[in-house]
């Protein structure tokens, strides 16, 4: 009984040595990266404060690092992903004019000092069929929902947050959440739902321990369900609705992208409502987002140019609106290597909590902002 058990043993033990070597075999590693290193300097100060209180505001060097690594497995998969960058000083461009720049204080602890975060983990799994997937873990919510080719990455396209998210939606920051997507065949639609915690890590200062806590619900959820369709000449449509029950909003939008040769063209178009009114959205009972951005690719030069209308109304009817435009020029020196210049112009509410007193929302008449960005990425 000791030699067959012993015999047994040894078969067992190489059987999971063959096994665990042949599953490892088709285990996929990809290893992903971006430095970025980036200046914003005012040309001009066009302040419309409102107040005698005087407008210092210095030029800006900011820097971030992402690490993304995901492991595929059969039709398993997991992404991790690190992220590092530089806070805002407090006269800082981004911190006077905060739809600058998307990439500035996104890894803020509750001392408002950076830090490395792990920001997202998750794992998906695709469906037999390849239709269809679900994704579980810690995400940012802004990258599963309305994502497009040519203005959704602030460190490779637009920097202003007009041209990155859709500031109607009222997206939790790194929350955990579960997504599904899959397609109707009948009318070729593809579709997501979405659900998460309403609160994020910014939201908790940072803190994963009270972000994990509220997976219960118990500072409300944030749903979304979207519906993506390709349409004749190449044109890709798309709708959704969302609901925030911490913020006690819920909205509509839709969007398109097209693409003709070089050239790429994307719009989007949304509303929110609040239906119960609460001290964080007193000021933005009604809102009404649209943009409008095209991209052209020449060799080894990227052109792009956008516009954004964001009107928020309060419940006493006062209307806040921010415009914004942006244009760049980003040119690959290599694979790994690019650099982009852009040219930013803001007009209307540029900070609803300034600090200056007499100014509590500080309004910028087309104020320009010029940022050079230098990309390291493998």
């Amino acid at each position: 009984m000791t030699i067959v058990g012993s015999k047994l043993g040894i078969v067992l033990v190489v059987f999971s040595m063959v096994w665990h070597t042949a599953y490892a075999q088709q285990r996929q590693v990809e290893f992903e990266g971006s430095a970025l290193l980036s200046e914003q300097v005012l040309p001009t100060q066009k302040f419309v404060s409102g107040g005698s209180e005087d407008i210092d505001v210095d030029s800006e060097t900011l820097y971030s690092i992402d690490l993304e690594t995901t492991i595929h497995q059969d039709q398993h998969s997991v992404f991790l992903w690190l992220e590092h960058n530089r806070n805002q000083p407090a006269d800082g461009v981004s911190a006077w004019l905060e739809n600058t720049n998307e990439d500035a204080g996104t890894t803020l602890d509750s001392d408002e000092t950076s830090r490395t975060q792990l920001s997202s983990l998750y794992w998906r799994y695709r469906f037999a069929e390849q239709h269809s997937e679900v994704m579980v873990g810690l995400a940012e919510v802004s990258m599963l929902l309305d994502t497009n080719e040519i203005a959704n990455d602030e460190v490779g396209q637009f920097l202003a947050a007009g041209f990155v998210n859709n500031p109607s939606i009222d997206f939790p920051d790194y929350a955990p959440a579960i997504r599904y997507q899959g397609t109707i065949p009948k009318g070729d639609w593809q579709w997501r739902a979405l659900l998460s915690n309403a609160k994020g890590l910014a939201d908790n200062q940072g803190n994963y321990a009270d972000t994990f806590a509220q997976i219960d619900g118990s500072e409300g959820v944030f749903i979304a369900l979207e519906g993506q369709k390709k349409l004749a000449n190449g044109i890709l449509l798309t709708l959704g609705s969302w609901h925030n029950s911490d913020t006690k909003r819920y909205g509509t939008y839709g969007a398109w992208y097209t693409q003709r040769g070089a050239f790429k063209l994307h719009g989007r178009l949304s509303q929110s409502i609040s239906y119960e009114h609460t001290e964080d959205n007193f000021e933005s009972d009604k809102s009404l987002f649209a943009s409008a951005v095209a991209q052209y690719q020449y060799h080894d030069f990227v052109f792009a140019s956008g516009l954004s209308y964001l009107s928020n109304q309060s419940r006493d009817n006062v209307s806040r609106i921010t415009r914004m435009a942006e244009c760049y020029v980003q040119y690959h020196w290599s694979e790994n290597l690019h650099t982009t210049l852009s040219h930013q112009w803001h007009d209307g509410v540029v900070n609803t909590e300034s600090p200056l007193e007499a100014a509590p929302q500080l309004v910028a008449n087309w104020q320009e902002v010029v940022t050079l960005r230098m990309v390291v990425h493998w």
